[in-house]
């Protein structure tokens, strides 16, 4: 069974700053691997575990996020994959980036990913990826409770209810939070991939690329106001006022 783990950097605080050339600027903030990813990709080695074969893992990033597939090997991946663009491709630029670069790849049986990135938090990167590969897809994964050759059985946490999935191969999963924490590499492994070479493919080589232009932060609200009089009734009166006057009412 081939495994394609997709994974992404992000920063461990989401106050980050927006530059000059309208880039998210994250310096002096550490460097994660994204929290649904770390899900994603036990799964993806518990499946490993079971059946055998190859897990890659596949990160869109820049040569910071070396480190992060490095720690993938230590965990227990077979292959890594780095896939650098220049500037900052929007999300249906990543999908169509790495559904090329997944195309260069063995055949694979089973996708994951995170349910969401803690970055953007779009939730629209594993299903837009599900789309262009022409693959089922099925999201809010938190536990596989069956798998065979052929088809795996999932349990999906959603709002109200669980539900439980046959879904047969290939299939691309998004994953959230659930019983199964993602293990720790050892110290052993950490020190055998410290400096491991990671196979890098530049966007470039690809067509179709667009990037993000231009950020256009929300509109500032207004400051607060507490209205003031003697009593309950006279400010009740002076608030109504005040909204017939804005046209609130």
């Amino acid at each position: 069974m081939h495994i394609i783990a997709c994974i992404k950097q992000v920063p461990r605080d989401n106050t980050v700053a927006i530059d000059a050339h309208k880039r998210i600027d994250a310096s002096g903030i550490e460097p994660i691997l994204n929290l649904f990813d770390e899900y994603a990709l036990e799964a993806a080695l518990s499946l490993n575990d079971e059946h055998g074969g190859d897990v890659t893992v596949l990160s869109l990033g820049t040569d910071e996020t070396v480190d992060q597939l490095r720690r993938s090997l230590a965990m227990g991946a077979t292959n890594a994959v780095l896939v650098t663009a220049d500037g900052e491709p929007d999300i249906a630029s990543a999908v169509g980036i790495l559904r090329s670069a997944i195309g260069t790849l063995p055949a694979a049986d089973v996708i994951v990913c995170g349910r969401t990135a803690t970055d953007d938090e779009s939730a629209a990167f594993g299903p837009m990826l599900a789309q262009a590969l022409g693959w089922t897809h099925v999201t809010y994964v938190t536990k596989i409770l069956s798998s065979s050759a052929t088809t795996l059985e999932l349990e999906r946490s959603l709002e109200d209810e669980t539900e439980v999935v046959s879904v047969a191969l290939p299939v691309l999963i998004s994953v959230g939070k659930g019983e199964v924490e993602p293990r720790f590499p050892s110290l052993l492994r950490v020190r055998k991939y410290a400096k491991a070479e990671v196979p890098v493919i530049a966007a470039a080589a690809f067509t179709n690329v667009a990037s993000v232009v231009d950020r256009i932060p929300p509109a500032a609200r207004k400051a607060g106001e507490i209205i003031a009089g003697p009593d309950v009734a006279s400010k009740v009166r002076t608030l109504v006022d005040r909204l017939i006057a804005d046209q609130a009412l």
